[in-house]
This record gives C-alpha cells, sequence and structure tokens, in this order.
C-alpha cells in the first residue's frame, strides 16, 4: 500500500481531533505516510456547524495538508447508481455516505470508514481495516 492514497470517513477525522482510537492511530500513520484523502463531502460534513475556532483551525490545517478528491460529474452519477441499488434492495443509507463512496469508486481508491455496516452494502467498493493500514 506504499504511497497509495487512501480515503477516510468524516467520523475518522473526529475521532483523530478528538484522540480517540482506533481512527486516531489510522489517521496518524495515513498522515506520516502522505497517504490520507478525503472527499469534498467529507469537508463539508468537518466545517458544517462548526463555530469553536480551536476546531476550524485543525479542519483548515488538515484539509491544506491531505489531498482532496471533489464531487464531479462521474461520481454524482455513480452515486445516482448506487442510490437506484441500495432502494431497490431496501438498504438506503445517508446521502452523504453514498457520495463518499461514489468518490472512492470513481478514483479506484479505498475507504477506512467508522461504520462498515453502512458502507459494505455498497457494490465495488473497497473498505481496509484498521489491521490493512497499520500492517504497512
Amino acid at each position: 500500500m506504499e504511497n497509495e492514497l487512501i480515503i477516510v470517513d468524516t467520523d475518522v477525522v473526529i475521532d483523530f481531533f478528538n484522540g480517540v482510537s482506533p481512527g486516531a492511530e489510522v489517521m496518524s500513520s495515513l498522515i506520516s505516510r502522505q497517504e490520507v484523502a478525503l472527499t469534498s463531502i467529507s469537508v463539508f460534513e468537518l466545517c458544517a456547524g462548526i463555530e469553536g475556532k480551536r476546531r476550524l483551525n485543525q479542519i483548515e490545517t488538515l484539509i491544506q495538508s491531505v489531498t482532496i478528491l471533489p464531487l464531479d460529474v462521474i461520481e454524482a452519477v455513480i452515486a445516482g447508481k448506487i442510490y437506484t441499488q441500495l432502494k431497490s434492495k431496501g438498504q438506503l443509507v445517508g446521502t452523504h455516505d453514498i457520495l463518499i463512496a461514489a468518490t472512492c469508486v470513481a478514483n479506484s481508491v479505498p475507504l477506512y470508514p467508522k461504520n462498515v455496516a453502512h458502507f459494505s452494502k455498497i457494490e465495488d467498493i473497497q473498505i481496509l481495516s484498521k489491521e490493512d493500514i497499520l500492517k504497512h
């Protein structure tokens, strides 16, 4: 996994900011290897409703130092397909999770989520565990 990007879900970033493992441990490892990536959706989730200057500074520092993958047309199309597949199975998850998953799929980048249950319902997404990441 050397020098490959890994998208981390928003909940993992929040755990990193709060020093909660395993998210904090995984994020620290990925940052030191310059392999962490966020989606623009996670940037939105991190910034929404935040008023504290300390947390805003943490977010700003993080987004300036990691790769941010945007939501573009191809990601939106894939997200629509994921939504349709999940809805037809009666297994819808949150829209933000669908958009994050679509970004992973469109860019062929694996995901390290805190909530594996939501993302494991989505086809064609590669989900990594703590062990997958920390063994390198």
